[in-house]
């Protein structure tokens, strides 16, 4: 089972107590926001019937300043020392460690990979992350996001949340605001590169079932946003695979991709703004072909194969494109095996 993991970095400060919440639901009052944020993740693991155990983490990367000050005494502002962190989460008995990492103080380049380099090393392969990034001051936040995107690739990681609490919000409850979009949103700009670039639709595929599966079992499939681009997404994958196994008729009698163009047409909106260029960028790709039987199909296939390095099936196909010209043009039917072999037979006799 996969070891939920939660990383924060504590400031100085120094902190004053407020009520943190989710939805203006309070959850805790804390001069901690690492304490607000893991007591609600705790009571989610349990709603979700996925609990946090002994064998998960919670990570604290501390300076020498932010040690001293926060982690084993907490300093107000008005100069009274009261408990820290550690003895605060003590308090909570967490049914994991709360640990302290010590980090530089990231004042040179330097001394900003080796901060890199020292939470890369507490991940373990296939940790699901939690991440609080309250107090990552200054460069942090873009050096967390690096390295996510670095420990997903390396390490197989998953980013369960990025959570922040707006301590400066002006209401009795300060929220503790989801920014997990984020990271979700990297990951789909990365999986539409990856079909733009090169054809390969399985990144999609698997963000589909990672991203939607939850949210339709959830709304019994009633999430109408999160169907329509799941559908998008597995008739783009069929009409691919068309593409890259050269099925000829398939591609010319345009099936598939009739299915796919009325997907296209049904997704006006994903499920969050920032997703919606992407798609169109998607949608603008398919242009080039008719959603109707058309022999055209074969030849947009071609170029597209080899637009994307799929250099023998473009030949394929545009070889069975010619095949299909000529009995077009000539009133044979282009799905009669036989005529399609003479024909084949008759080209590769006039120019042996």
């Amino acid at each position: 089972m996969a070891r939920k993991v939660f990383i924060s970095v504590l400031g100085t400060g120094p902190y004053s107590e407020c009520t943190y919440g989710i939805n203006n639901t309070p959850i805790m009052s804390t001069r901690y926001i690492q304490l607000a944020t893991l007591k609600n993740l705790l009571q989610t693991g349990i709603d979700n019937e996925e609990q946090w155990t002994e064998n998960d983490a919670a990570l604290i990367f501390v300076t020498s300043k932010s040690k001293s000050d926060q982690w084993i005494v907490g300093k107000t502002r008005e100069g009274i020392e009261r408990e820290g962190l550690k003895a605060e989460s003590e308090k909570m008995n967490l049914p994991f460690e709360l640990a302290p990492i010590d980090i530089k103080d990231g004042k040179n380049e330097d001394e900003i990979w080796e901060i890199f380099n020292t939470i890369f090393r507490q991940i373990k392969e296939g940790d699901e992350l939690y991440f609080d990034i309250t107090h990552a001051f200054r460069y942090l936040p873009m050096l967390l996001l690096v390295l996510v995107n670095y420990a997903k690739f390396l390490k197989n990681v998953t980013v369960k949340s990025i959570t922040y609490g707006n301590f400066m919000d002006p209401n009795d409850v300060k929220p503790i605001m989801d920014l997990t979009s984020i990271s979700v949103l990297q990951d789909w700009t990365f999986a539409a590169g990856q079909y733009l670039e090169n054809g390969s639709v399985s990144r999609l595929v698997s963000l589909c079932e990672q991203e939607f599966k939850p949210i339709l079992r959830e709304t019994l499939g009633a999430d109408v946003a999160a169907q329509n681009l799941k559908a998008f997404v597995t008739k783009l994958s069929d009409v691919t695979e068309e593409r890259k196994t050269c099925r000829g008729m398939d591609i010319i009698n345009s099936t598939s991709f009739k299915g796919l163009k009325e997907c296209a047409d049904n997704l006006e909106e994903t499920f969050v703004d920032a997703f919606n260029p992407i798609f169109e960028k998607i949608k603008s790709s398919l242009v080039s072909f008719d959603g109707k039987e058309n022999i055209r199909n074969g030849l947009s296939a071609a170029i597209w194969c080899y637009d994307n390095g799929l250099f023998q099936q473009a030949a394929t196909i545009l070889q069975e494109f010619v095949v299909s010209f000529f009995c077009l043009r000539h009133g044979i039917a282009i799905n009669d095996d036989n005529n399609r072999e003479i024909i084949n037979k008759a080209f590769r006799i006039k120019y042996d």
